[in-house]
């Protein structure tokens, strides 16, 4: 029996090149392994499939699902789907867990698949992922009775569900970028029916992405966006990453807005006296400062979808935000979903006559450098060599390592995904960040 791959499993889900990495006969597996690995967790039930728009998405998902059948389960197939419209899928049809067919926002060459256990419960490294990974190695016996598959459309739910959170006062004007992923449809109804005035930029879901990069996170993936913000008049502009759990802003004078800057906004309109907050080692110390003006508390936890999620979870928080555009809400399950963000922006802009950039104004406080990779053959060396030069600081190991000064701090991490070490530092003035910027390079390299 061949083995499959082992650098697929990665932190937070499954994913690598297609088909050298990752094949069909990976996928089948897993799926096979998901179900005995929640048999043995007691959850049975239905198994939602969905997937992205990626080329080899409708092999995989179709051999996902084959898998899951032969253990004799049902699936809902959900088809191309976003995946928050995946997660509203699993969760409002109260199903045992769900396999979404994505690679996130990594280039057209990449697969994966993310696993959901009930509840939208995320499956990784520190929950399952090993358990799958290790039963996906064994030969799982067919079951004698296959499971039926049957074909769900959750759309008019999840619709419904973000127009709850949904209510314009004034007529607005935005340019909104789906980067050809699988999002596309169900914000083209969502737009649709907000009556809102929009230009819409590479709706048609084509896994080739030929227009930009799946990653909105890359400066040159937005600067078409940009161009049509400033040249049109929008109030503001938004693009979403391949599988449409990410979301970026660029306000009225086409300037791109970080992921915790959003976040501030969205806080200081809604948070309420009491609430938790939870954010990464890397967002703005401005989101210390709205929630304690809301009487609102914020927590730092480690990087990741899953990790955020779980955390949620445990302490009952009410919003989670990263600097890499994931936003998370307790209303949905402790999950993330670029829409509801978005909901929720257009709303509060519409209650107010100011521009996009003036409301933003008072977050921008502190000077933040955004995240800044480095290639290291050694992500651990090069962090601990800046734990002892930064010595004099506040030290935290929440993940990877954070020195805090009185005027600036900073933080460095592995990433799960590539061989980079991940820096943001944040000042108090643009001069000393940029200064510090240099000497932390230097260092590093």
């Amino acid at each position: 029996m061949n083995k499959i791959n082992p650098s697929i499993f990665k932190e937070y889900d499954i994913r690598g090149k297609y088909p050298d990495e990752i094949d069909e006969d990976a996928v089948y597996k897993i799926g096979s392994a998901f179900c005995e690995y929640l048999n043995q967790k007691k959850h049975f039930g239905k198994i939602v499939v969905g997937r992205d728009a990626r080329l080899s998405s409708p092999e995989l998902s179709e051999v996902f699902t084959q898998g899951v059948l032969d253990q004799g389960r049902d699936v809902i197939d959900v088809g191309l789907c976003s995946t928050p419209l995946f997660y509203f899928a699993l969760n409002s049809s109260g199903s045992a867990g769900g396999g979404m067919i994505t690679a996130s926002h990594n280039p057209k060459e990449y697969n994966g698949l993310k696993l959901i256990r009930e509840g939208g419960r995320p499956v990784y490294k520190k929950d399952g992922l090993p358990e799958v990974e290790t039963l996906a190695n064994l030969e799982i016996a067919r079951k004698f009775g296959v499971g039926k598959a049957t074909k769900e459309d959750f759309s008019r739910g999840y619709l419904d569900f973000l127009k709850k959170h949904t209510d314009i006062k004034r007529p607005l004007k935005i340019v909104a970028d789906a980067s050809n992923g699988s999002t596309g449809p169900i914000l083209e109804k969502f737009l649709d029916e907000t009556s809102v005035s929009s230009e819409k930029l590479f709706f048609e879901p084509d896994g080739s992405f030929p227009n930009h990069s799946p990653n909105p996170f890359l400066p040159e993936s937005r600067k078409l966006l940009e161009e049509k913000v400033k040249t049109s008049g929008a109030d503001f502009g938004f693009i979403v990453d391949a599988d449409g759990d990410r979301i970026f802003f660029i306000d009225e004078k086409g300037n791109y807005v970080p992921g915790d800057i959003m976040f501030a906004f969205l806080l200081d309109n809604l948070a309420r006296e009491g609430d938790l907050i939870l954010i990464t080692t890397r967002e703005s110390k401005i989101l210390f400062e709205v929630a304690q003006r809301r009487g609102a508390d914020v927590v730092r936890t480690r990087v990741g979808h899953a990790n955020i999620k779980t955390a949620m979870r445990a302490k009952n928080a009410r919003f989670g935000g990263e600097l890499s555009g994931h936003f998370y809400f307790r209303d949905f399950y402790y999950s993330d979903s670029a829409l509801l963000m978005l909901a929720h922006v257009l709303t509060l802009v519409s209650v107010s006559n100011k521009p996009f950039s003036e409301l933003l104004k008072p977050y921008q406080k502190y000077f933040h450098s955004g995240e800044l990779n480095f290639e290291t053959r050694n992500p651990q060396e090069a962090i601990e060599k800046l734990k002892k030069e930064y010595s004099s600081g506040r030290q935290s190991f929440l993940d990877g390592l954070s020195v805090d000064f009185d005027s600036w701090w900073f933080n460095i991490r592995a990433s799960k995904t590539e061989p980079l070490v991940r820096l943001v530092v944040e000042a108090d003035s643009q001069k000393p960040m940029e200064e510090k910027i240099k000497e932390l390079t230097e260092r590093i390299k």
